[in-house]
């Protein structure tokens, strides 16, 4: 009796995609590249170190990415400001009670106000951008993981993971974003505790085609 072949395994080039049988490939830095990149590849992980990927990607890591946040909450941050300094002073002028209700339904629709500004933004810059004014001042972009660029779906439940879920729970924040910024600074692809359950990649677009 003829015994039958094992079936073939066929991975893809992760640099230029086209699929290979595994016995034609190198794994190096985790992953498979064919003859053809090889050089290329091997030159940019021994200058760039283990922050390079799939698709030859350079990981933005804990740092640059604070860095950017600070950038956003500059923007969202500072029409409100100003829209705060305008109207407060009338609201509170001599004579007038602090628990007056024009000043608590203001108060309160800026806060909702800002929170539809700030889901408002994120998303639409992840979806159509992929990345916020921070981001792109700082020269980063979000993908996920095979390369595809966000939908609203992953756009929405990255927004809900990082300023609802890491960052908008009292007291258990302070826990969740440690835990996440310690992530970030130490995994090999720099991913955060809302990349990992988004499957995203924040990534540098220099050197991007």
């Amino acid at each position: 009796m003829s015994q039958q072949a094992p079936p073939l395994t066929v991975l893809a080039c992760s640099q230029c995609g086209r699929t290979f049988a595994q016995s034609d490939l190198v794994q190096i830095a985790g992953n498979w590249v064919c003859g053809n990149c090889k050089p290329a590849f091997l030159s940019r992980v021994m200058a760039g170190g283990a922050a390079v990927g799939p698709f030859g990607w350079h990981y933005g890591g804990f740092w640059i990415r604070f860095g950017a946040r600070i950038i956003d909450g500059f923007v969202l941050g500072v029409p409100f400001m100003l829209l705060a300094a305008v109207f407060i002073p009338s609201l509170l002028r001599p004579g007038s009670q602090p628990s007056n209700p024009a000043f608590a339904v203001f108060f309160l629709s800026l806060i909702g106000f800002g929170l539809l500004a700030a889901i408002a933004y994120e998303v639409l810059m992840l979806r159509y951008r992929g990345a916020t004014v921070g981001k792109i001042a700082c020269g980063l972009k979000v993908v996920r993981s095979d390369g595809r660029n966000l939908g609203w779906g992953v756009s929405v439940g990255r927004f809900f993971m990082w300023n609802i879920v890491t960052n908008g729970i009292p007291y258990l924040n302070f826990i969740l974003m440690l835990v996440s910024g310690i992530m970030a600074g130490t995994d090999e692809q720099k991913r955060a505790l809302h990349d990992r359950v988004c499957d995203t990649r924040v990534i540098y677009t220099r050197g991007l085609a």
